[in-house]
């Protein structure tokens, strides 16, 4: 009898800690953006406003970087899904979103759109970008290699292809100083493309 009331108790036991577990907090999921307002450069004159018309897109990523999860890595071609950091939207438009916002504030226009844009908006200069791989690790680097390439839609210029290798150190571990960096290989991505841009349109 002793010990049925001894089973009986710490079942009781097990079943009260596994019920207190299932309430228990999980980590909250925190999200994030490459694209930052806070680093879009401001320019005092608009040299090219009026002249460009300027679309980003299409965005190709590979297909690890699809996730909604944030994928880190990739040096030696595998990556690690962090279960808590996770992107806000679709990575490829992000970055296309990114990129649009940094090449407006170089090259003083309004005049940028996202692929796919609008009917209304008809481009005369087209950024297409190829993502080659972005990772790295938290606390330690934030890489971004990408292929890019300048069209001429009504092709009476030469496409132009470029490719990147861009590398930041994040200021301190954790995804957030992470992404960060990563927003600053945006930064320096968007000053190359608005660098060929501008010495298409005044060679």
């Amino acid at each position: 009898m002793n010990k049925r009331i001894v089973r009986v108790a710490l079942t009781s036991v097990v079943a009260g800690i596994l019920v207190a577990g299932c309430f228990a907090a999980s980590p909250q999921v925190a999200y994030y953006s490459l694209y930052a307002p806070a680093q879009r450069p401001v320019v005092a004159s608009a040299p090219t406003d009026g002249i460009l018309a300027v679309s980003v897109g299409p965005v190709v990523i590979p297909d690890i970087l699809k996730q909604a999860q944030i994928a880190t890595g990739g040096a030696d071609g595998r990556y690690r899904l962090a279960e808590y950091h996770r992107w806000s939207g679709e990575l490829d438009r992000d970055l296309a979103r990114a990129v649009a916002e940094q090449l407006a504030g170089n090259l003083g226009i309004e005049k940028v759109s996202v692929f796919p844009w609008d009917q209304n908006f008809i481009p005369n200069c087209r950024v297409g970008i190829d993502v080659l791989s972005m990772g790295g690790e938290p606390g330690r680097e934030a890489t971004l290699e990408v292929r890019w390439t300048l069209i001429d839609p009504q092709g009476k210029k030469p496409q132009i292809v470029r490719r990147s290798e861009l590398k930041e150190a994040p200021a301190e571990p954790g995804y957030p100083a992470w992404i960060a960096a990563q927003q600053r290989n945006i930064v320096k991505l968007a000053q190359e493309i608005a660098g060929a841009i501008q010495l298409s349109v005044n060679p």
